[in-house]
Formats: C-alpha cells, structure tokens, sequence
C-alpha cells in the first residue's frame, strides 16, 4: 500500500482512496506570467512521481492540474490593484490573455521535456470565474463573509480548524505582512482574505458579480476549481512548501466552510529549492529556467535525475556541480543497460531479481522514496543479471522513474532510452485527455464527438494501447 507523508496529520498515512481504485489528484499549477523555473519543476516532478507510483500500485489516478492566466495578488501591486500577468503584458507591449497563453504554451514544453505524464484536465482560472463566484455565494449564504464597495472577504473565524495545515495562529499577525495595504483597509483581521476584488478602470480581466464588476481573489481559484473535477472531498492535494501558508491554509479553510467535506484527504508538500545555499530571485541571476541548464549542457532528464537523488521532503541546494556529478551518474547507468540489451525483453529471472523488485516496491509505496528506489536500480545495474533480466527490470521501472532507462525492442541489439511522454497543447491538449478519459469509462460516444473537436482544431489523436493518446497535426 502508498504511503505518503501528509502536511495536516504531521505523518505517513496510508493512502486510502475515496473511491475504490481511482485517486483523485490536484496540483496547484504555474502563474503564467514568465517562464516556470527550476524549482517550480521540482515540485511539479512530485506530482508526475505521485501519479507514476499510483499507478505502480495498481490503483488508477485521475489528475487536475490548474493554469492560473489571470494572475493574483502579490504584495508589490497592492496599490495598483495588479496582477503579474498584467504588469507583464504591459511591460512587453501585450494583452495580459497573450502573455498567458504563451507562457501556458512554454509551461507544456517544460513538462514534455522533463517527461511529466499529462494531467486529465488542465483548468484555466479564466474559464472558472462563474465556479468561483459560486463558491463566494455559499460562503456568503453561510454568513461566513463580510464586505462593501466592491470587496468580499472570507471571516477565517467561521472556518473550522484554520491553522491546522500551517500552523498558522490566529491573532498572532502571521498574515499582516503578505495582506495589509491601502486596498484592503476594510479587513477586519490581518488573516482574513479576498473573495472578490472590484475592478479598477481598464482592467483587461473583470467579470460581473453580485458584488459588481471585479475579479476572483487568488485562494478561492483552486477550491473552485478542484470542487468541479474532483467534489467536494478528493484524495490528494500536492504543491510547494511555499504555498502552504497563507494559500493552502486558506482554500482549505474556504472550502470546507462552503461544502461542510474535508476537501483534500491528504496533502503533500516538496520542500523548498535554492541555488548555490540562496533563494532564487532575478537580483541575484540565480532563476534557472530549463533553457538556462540546456545552455550550460545539461538535458532536463539529467535535471530530472538530479532531483529524484533527493527525497522531495528535503530542500534541496542546486548547484552546478551537483548537478554535473547527477548527470554522469545517469550517463554511466544508461551504459550498462544499453550495453547489455538486445537479448530481447521477458520476464526476469535471474537470481536475485525477485529481491530488487521487491525492495524498489518498497522504496517507491514508502513515501515515494526515490533515492533509495534509485540505489536499487544501481546495485541492479553492478549485479551481472542476465540482459533479458536487466532489460524488463528497466522496463518495470522506468515507468516510475521517467528517467529514460535504455530497454530494446525484441530482436534490436540496440536498447534506447524511453521517449518522454507528449502534453497536448492548450484547450486541444484538454480535449484529448477528456476523451481519453471517456474512452477509459467506455462512453464511446462522447469520446468520438470529442475526436471531431480535436480535427476541427487542426489535429487528430493516435490511441496507443495503455497510454495517453498523441496529437498530431493534420
């Protein structure tokens, strides 16, 4: 059985799923007003772990991973009542919706090239505005919000258990740094939070509300969203150790005050990433994107290696040396599994394999303990098994690892490393995952319908036996 290590429970739980068999998955997603840096990728490795590991467990997860294009607030823009998508678009010359789309775009080109499994669904906060309000609408039926000219704020006083996740205490002024400001004046308590904001004149993203023309505050977009596809109670909710206060604390509290359920079962947080022992910032150049590893030589699966040598739990401390003893490592394994391919691929058998299955397993259910997992693999790759032996072990698990293990096709001598997985661009992307999920439940129909979308958006879907459909172009 998967256990993980859960951020309310401050311990390992097994993973039990709400519905039998399916896993339900939600992952906070990219602002998308620049390029998703280095640490960003790391947490989001952690839900590609997460969703491989499900599955190694015979269990089947269904994964939501939002796309916020219409930003939120943030200390600096307070004033202006701005967003970073807004103040981006208009430091380039653009809409804020182009600035979100092409980084949208550039966010699915890092998740191919670090091999991320697709998400079923990628939901833009744009697109879920009327959700939102929704939710906003309960809370306020619920007397749980306060507010006038324009603004609604969440009361964290009605919410059950608030601070259980964080340990945030109220009172004790954990949030007046992140939410004073001239904007919020009306506030009762520093921790309480926006719903609603009104729109200032000529701002590109506002929306009609019962409170007026405005727009969503940040927390209330993922419980929003994650309530449409997942319900009101789901299994997983993965993110950054960044987000746990104040955003994670907050939508928790915001929707189990709205729905009466516990939201998420278990929460899983990857700990901070830093550049040679200091926090990334553009100050200090240290902002890695994948296209500034690439620059330097180093391929996004040595990245990828790099980062499952440690359990995502620890922080971890980037450097380039590091990183440049990762990829060797990667490099020497990847040789002995291509050197001894081409035997052809079957059940292994040799002596020991059984023990090496068996402790991988266990490093992979405990926690997702890639490290130790990663040395199994090793002192495979030292043990002198038979090639057949190696080849399906590879095959076994690379489907966890990603890492591109070289496995040779039945008669090739050559063994080649495993191909990342193809994300569907954009909204076309999203129709190719929802008809594979159709497919999966046998509503063929709406799977078919959904196929006529996709070629009138200029693409058709090859189904491959056990895997996500690809795109291609017509």
């Amino acid at each position: 059985m998967l256990s993980l290590y859960d951020t309310v429970s401050r311990k390992k739980v097994p993973l039990d799923p709400l519905r039998p068999g399916r896993v339900g998955v939600y992952t906070c997603g990219p602002t998308v007003y620049r390029y998703v840096h280095i640490g960003n990728l790391r947490t989001y490795l952690l839900t590609d772990l997460l969703l491989r590991a499900v599955r190694f467990a015979g269990l089947t997860p269904f994964s939501v991973q939002n796309i916020t294009d219409m930003g939120h607030m943030h200390q600096e823009a307070l004033e202006r009542t701005e967003d970073k998508v807004i103040a981006a678009a208009r430091a380039m010359g653009k809409t804020a919706r182009e600035i979100a789309e092409f980084f949208t775009g550039a966010f699915f080109r890092d998740c191919r090239r670090m091999n991320f499994l697709p998400s079923d669904v990628y939901p833009r906060a744009s697109a879920h505005v009327p959700e939102m309000i929704a939710v906003a609408e309960e809370l306020e039926r619920k007397g749980a919000t306060y507010g006038e000219g324009g603004y609604l704020y969440f009361d964290v006083t009605k919410a059950k258990g608030y601070g259980e996740l964080s340990g945030a205490i109220l009172g004790k002024g954990e949030a007046a740094g992140r939410t004073d400001g001239s904007i919020h004046r009306r506030k009762r308590r520093p921790e309480d939070f926006s719903l609603w904001l009104a729109a200032e004149p000529g701002r590109e993203f506002c929306w009609e509300s019962p409170w007026g023309v405005g727009w969503p505050g940040w927390h209330i977009e993922c419980a929003a969203m994650a309530g449409k596809y997942l319900g009101p109670e789901f299994d997983i909710h993965v993110g950054g150790a960044d987000l746990r206060f104040p955003h994670h604390e907050n939508s928790r509290a915001m929707a189990m005050t709205a729905t009466g359920g516990r939201f998420a079962s278990l929460w899983v947080h990857a700990a901070h990433l830093q550049v040679d022992g200091r926090k990334m910032s553009k100050s200090l150049k240290n902002e890695y994107t994948l296209d500034d590893l690439e620059a330097r030589g180093v391929d996004p699966m040595d990245f990828r290696y790099h980062c499952l040598t440690l359990h995502y739990r620890t922080p971890m401390n980037f450097t380039w040396e590091a990183q440049a003893a990762s990829r060797k490592a990667l490099a020497r394994l990847r040789e002995v599994f291509a050197a001894r391919g081409g035997e052809g691929i079957s059940p292994g058998t040799g002596s020991g394999a059984g023990e090496v299955r068996r402790r991988f397993r266990e490093a992979i259910l405990d926690d997702l303990n890639a490290p130790k997992a990663l040395a199994v693999v090793h002192e495979a790759a030292r043990s002198g098994f038979p090639g057949d032996t190696l080849q399906a072990l590879a095959g076994e698990w690379d489907e966890v690892l990603g890492i591109g293990l070289p496995v040779a096709a039945p008669g090739d001598a050559r063994a080649e490393p495993a191909r990342p997985e193809e994300v569907a661009p954009g909204e076309v992307g999203d129709l190719a995952r929802l008809r594979d999920r159709c497919r999966r439940e046998g509503r063929y129909a709406e799977a078919d319908a959904l196929r006529e979308k996709i070629r009138e958006a200029g693409y058709d879907v090859l189904d491959r036996k056990g895997k996500p459909a690809r795109l291609k172009r017509i």
